[in-house]
């Protein structure tokens, strides 16, 4: 889980060196640092060195000082409470943002903002979450990916944030997304697509795979109809199951035709 933000403090060893202290993955960062990260990342205004450079100097709070061209006069405040006072080269930087490339993959992502005003992010795992919910977001998330209009993940969050035990979509309430939150969304179904590929191999296929001639309306109908082997009385029944026992059966259905095929051909 993600925790608040607390005081990066540099510290200064024995020998003069100086140590400062910056996140080396999405799981170390706080809610207000991941936020500040997705902002860069939604809005678009920036490059990947820029924004992972702008990371470095925030939350090792690095003040500037005075710019250089091939370096930047800077000042921290160490454990002690003291100011320490420093020049960076700027090859020193490009080595430093090296443990930041983090933000380049949603691998490990999780379920970003666990709040968004007074609506909580669903459970990371869609653990509890009823199966008909998932396979609207598989929708709005497949068709972003198709068409890069950001009106599907504003959808996505709708249905990915919580108004007591439903989806805010599905309240008379609204969530009010940004740049961050659309971010957040689409890394979190990304690294859960990618985690469902693992748990799930013989089904569910990776994120990267989603796109070109997918065609979410027949993956759609195939999952309810191997769900209530054609017998769409049952669909609603289907839906209101939870998202991970749906899965869990799809994936049986999936192995148990595999080995039909093996042993019989496409008869």
């Amino acid at each position: 889980m993600k925790t608040n933000e607390t005081q990066a403090l540099s510290t200064l060893s024995a020998d003069g060196k100086l140590h400062l202290h910056c996140p080396k993955s999405w799981a170390e960062l706080s809610q207000q640092q991941l936020h500040y990260v997705l902002d860069l990342l939604g809005c678009g205004l920036y490059n990947d060195v820029e924004i992972r450079t702008y990371m470095l100097f925030r939350f090792c709070e690095i003040e500037v000082r005075k710019r250089r061209h091939t370096s930047v006069s800077c000042r921290v405040r160490l454990d002690t409470g003291k100011w320490h006072y420093f020049d960076i080269q700027n090859w020193q930087v490009q080595d430093m943002i090296g443990q930041l490339s983090f933000i380049n993959s949603f691998e490990g992502f999780g379920r970003g903002l666990e709040s968004v005003g007074d609506f909580t992010a669903a459970d990371e795992q869609l653990s509890d979450y009823k199966f008909g919910w998932f396979l609207v977001c598989e929708k709005n998330y497949a068709a972003y990916i198709n068409t890069k209009d950001a009106k599907y993940l504003d959808i996505l969050a709708q249905w990915l944030y919580m108004c007591d035990d439903e989806p805010v979509a599905k309240s008379d309430k609204k969530l009010d997304t940004d740049a961050a939150i659309q971010m957040s969304v689409f890394l979190w179904f990304s690294d859960l697509k990618k985690r469902y590929a693992r748990m799930y191999p013989n089904f569910y296929k990776p994120a990267d795979k989603v796109g070109g001639s997918y065609n979410f309306l027949d993956s759609y109908n195939a999952q309810l109809r191997a769900l209530t082997d054609g017998d769409v009385t049952k669909e609603e029944e289907v839906k209101s199951v939870s998202c991970l026992r749906a899965l869990t059966e799809l994936d049986a259905k999936a192995r148990e035709a595999e080995e039909f095929k093996r042993k019989y051909g496409d008869k």
